[in-house]
């Protein structure tokens, strides 16, 4: 039981590491590093490396050790085709599920955004708000954990979302429309609120290919 202890929270502080980006695509696990970090043998780091290579999250290679893993491009397309349409879904239940409180949390949410609109770093705070509370509104757990572990395998590859000029003027019209149509329970509506927010003008599409072609040809970078 104590092993496999510590191989979950090996596993989870690489997860965590992966999913805030202070491990990039590419990185290197170093397996002795690892282990005096833990104060573990090299037993349960590699078991935790197996686990996250499971799921995706590290390329596991003889002779070359572990990395954290490097989308392709087609990969990512795939990902986000899914999360768009997990997205779309969870406007869609959350239009039809949502209790009256959330609602006014939600509004609330989309009002402080505006005050935002010249602040990036806050806006994308405030956006993240908002999203998740729309996963809450969905009533759904599963559909919720889906969607926040692809976004946060995608948001590796966005880092800066709204610092290009327009987007958070784009972003929060888009907000608009889908919260208006939650808030008066048009799912249908919501569902395409949101696709078009996810997908407006295959900008969305060009920033993560293009972030998939950087993060490949960098540099491995040691971490542990």
């Amino acid at each position: 039981m104590l092993k496999f202890n510590r191989t979950s929270e090996i596993a989870n502080w690489i997860k965590t590491e992966i999913d805030s980006g202070a491990l990039q695509p590419g990185s290197k696990l170093d397996e002795k590093q690892l282990s005096d970090r833990f104060n573990v043998s090299k037993t349960p780091v590699r078991e935790a490396l197996i686990q996250l290579a499971s799921r995706g999250l590290v390329d596991l290679k003889q002779r070359r050790g572990a990395t954290v893993s490097v989308l392709s491009a087609e990969q990512i397309v795939a990902m986000f085709e899914v999360m768009t349409e997990l997205e779309g879904m969870s406007a869609r239940l959350a239009a039809a599920r949502m209790p009256t409180d959330l609602q006014a949390r939600l509004r609330d949410i989309h009002s402080r955004s505006e005050s935002a609109l010249h602040n990036a770093q806050l806006y994308d705070a405030i956006n993240k708000e908002l999203h998740e509370t729309i996963y809450e509104g969905a009533q759904n757990s599963y559909l919720e954990q889906s969607i926040k572990e692809t976004r946060a395998r995608l948001r590796l590859y966005r880092r800066y979302p709204f610092q290009k000029p327009g987007r958070i003027q784009q972003s929060y019209q888009d907000h608009c429309s889908i919260v208006a149509a939650i808030t008066r329970g048009d799912a249908m509506a919501a569902a395409q609120a949101m696709h078009d927010h996810l997908t407006t003008g295959g900008r969305v599409f060009a920033d993560l290919v293009a972030e998939a072609a950087r993060f490949a040809n960098t540099p491995d970078k040691a971490a542990g």
